[in-house]
């Protein structure tokens, strides 16, 4: 918990001291930051799961808003706005810069790489099995429209 608390002072720190906000917005920074960071690796821990048992497990965009605003409303409720990482006595240094960017490289990274071998798997699975693509594209508008307009001369 120590390492989430350190990870929130610092994404603080940075919004109140580089960026120049005030209290609010550095605090609704680094909610949504920290939040964007926690999604993104559930995110890719799903696909994960998904790719090795070849479950779905979600099944529409809508769950993932969902659980992205769920995960902020209490990311900010329980961490962020009790402010409990300020009172650890936190240092900015610089090995704890280098970890924490060293995190996001290492999380965004696995993120391609999961992506990459899930998008190969689809594409394997369409090609062992065209009948599931669709093979008749469907009538666009304007050509309805203009075979309307042939049947009415």
């Amino acid at each position: 918990m120590k390492a989430y608390y350190y990870l929130l002072f610092r994404i603080y720190r940075y919004y109140k001291d580089k960026q120049n906000e005030n209290k609010f917005e550095a605090l609704f920074s680094a909610t949504a930051v920290s939040t964007t960071l926690i999604s993104i690796n559930v995110i890719t821990l799903t696909g994960l799961v998904g790719f090795f048992y070849n479950i779905q497990l979600i099944p529409s965009i809508k769950y993932i808003v969902f659980g992205i605003l769920l995960t902020g409303i209490l990311n900010h409720l329980l961490f962020v706005r009790a402010q409990k990482f300020l009172n650890y006595n936190f240092q900015k240094d610089k090995k704890g810069g280098v970890l924490i960017i060293a995190y996001i490289i290492i999380s965004a990274s696995f993120t391609f790489i999961v992506g990459n071998y899930n998008r190969k798997k689809i594409f394997e699975e369409r090609r062992k099995n065209p009948q599931t693509e669709q093979t008749k594209k469907p009538a666009s508008l304007q050509s309805e429209i203009e075979n309307w307009f042939k049947e009415k001369k």
